[in-house]
């Protein structure tokens, strides 16, 4: 009978370490993950900027949304010249009179999910020039509709002071609009404008002496939401640490896995070694195992007896003896052989 013997296993600076990561299939997949990882930080970098500038936005929107009423030259000097990002929603105070036949209404205004229209009255200043003033908003009629604007809230009459906020104009080159109504608050498509204020517009937020007719909702605060940005810029950070960890982790796989491979092989590859039995000195001397294991009794008379050494016998004898065995007597013996290895430890 044959007992196979353990193999050590090798340690783990035998069994190749991390070698195979410099193969082509995993410098690949190390490259893309590279690559990928470096988008996600530009990514992430590009998102941050956008939450610096967002928060500029909103500090800057509730300094100037909440500050006094300046002059309008003071705020801006020049009719013709672009806002200054630091002047939007800047609060302004003026004198003139408005001219309600030249009212147009903006489409395409919403609030609070319901459509609508602001509602834009040209104001004459003192000074002459002219500038846009959203007076507020309406909702379209029950058939869907644009307003008459003659049926609209009427301005105070002659002279008003004014407090608006100032707003950039919207671009309003290639629009087509009905006439009454136009779609980007830009001076230069609204009608009967004389010596406009080119680059800005009014969001009105008082007015002296008040309406007799407030039939018109006020527009509501800008909004300071901050948005998204800092979670999407956590989420692009973590993004890319994923990727390169999950890199990491599926190295570590294969590499357990090849070691167990290599184990595996090594223990298939190992020499077996057999242990020679005689039967006969088993069947002869198998009740006392443990007599021969001490050199006493009567088997072998005083010699110790050696699992896998038996005394010399001839062929002849051999083949005899085995022949003239019953298959009851076979099965006496495998037992008896089975019993002594028990005993002796194999």
């Amino acid at each position: 009978m044959a007992e196979p013997t353990p193999q050590p296993v090798p340690p783990p600076a035998e069994r190749g370490g991390y070698r195979f990561v410099l193969s082509a299939r995993w410098l690949r997949y190390i490259a893309l993950a590279i690559v990928a990882a470096v988008a996600c930080g530009f990514l992430a970098n590009w998102q941050d900027h956008r939450r610096a500038a967002r928060d500029a936005e909103i500090e800057r929107i509730e300094t100037n949304y909440h500050g006094a009423a300046r002059p309008l030259p003071e705020v801006l000097p020049d009719r013709t010249a672009p806002l200054p990002v630091d002047a939007e929603w800047a609060k302004v105070a003026v004198t003139g009179s408005y001219d309600p036949g030249a009212t147009v209404l903006a489409r395409n205004r919403s609030l609070q999910n319901q459509a609508g229209f602001y509602v834009v009255v040209p104001l004459v200043l003192d000074s002459g020039d002219t500038i846009a003033v959203v007076r507020g908003w309406v909702p379209t009629t029950s058939e869907g509709s644009a307003p008459d604007p003659t049926a609209l809230p009427a301005p105070p009459a002659g002279e008003v002071d004014v407090e608006m906020w100032l707003r950039p104009r919207q671009d309003a080159s290639g629009d087509s609009n009905p006439p009454g109504l136009i779609r980007a608050i830009d001076p230069d498509a609204i009608p009967g404008m004389d010596s406009p204020v080119t680059e800005a517009y009014g969001q009105l937020s008082a007015e002296d002496p008040a309406p007799a007719d407030d039939g018109l909702t006020p527009l509501p605060p800008p909004s300071t939401d901050p948005g998204s940005h800092l979670s999407y810029t956590f989420q692009w950070i973590v993004f890319g640490i994923m990727i390169l960890a999950g890199v990491v982790y599926a190295a570590r796989r294969e590499k357990r896995a090849l070691d167990a491979a290599r184990s595996e092989e090594a223990a298939d590859a190992a020499p077996t070694e057999y242990v020679v039995v005689d039967k006969a000195a088993l069947t002869r001397g198998g009740r006392r195992s443990a007599g021969a294991s001490t050199g006493g009794g009567r088997y072998g008379e005083g010699r110790t007896t050696r699992p896998g050494r038996a005394a010399p016998r001839s062929p002849q004898s051999s083949r005899s003896k085995q022949s003239s065995r019953s298959p009851q007597r076979q099965r006496t013996e495998e037992e008896l052989e089975d019993a002594l290895l028990d005993s002796q430890g194999y």
